[in-house]
């Protein structure tokens, strides 16, 4: 059980890092005022991002994928570093 709490936890660490670049990134696409530049910006997050576009559904589609992303970036990481980064003590 305490396997399955450094997953859940560093699932939900990675989960609102995502989230938090997530933000940042929209911030980033507001401010822009160049057309091209918001345009490349918005094909990059549709890219990153099935189903986004900058309306609240669009919104709420890449905060839940966002949400998706890091807790499975998170317990991937956890579980890469269990196989790899753990000393054999058997010796």
């Amino acid at each position: 059980m305490k396997h399955m709490k450094s997953y859940t936890r560093t699932g939900w660490v990675g989960a609102g890092l995502f989230v938090a670049f997530f933000a940042l990134c929209m911030l980033w696409g507001l401010l822009l005022t160049e057309p091209a530049l918001k345009e490349l910006h918005q094909n990059i997050l549709k890219i990153a991002y099935p189903g986004f576009s900058f309306s609240a559904v669009g919104m709420l589609i890449g905060l839940i994928e966002s949400v998706a992303y890091g807790f499975f970036f998170g317990v991937l990481f956890v579980w890469l570093c269990k196989v790899c980064c753990v000393s054999n003590n058997d010796t």
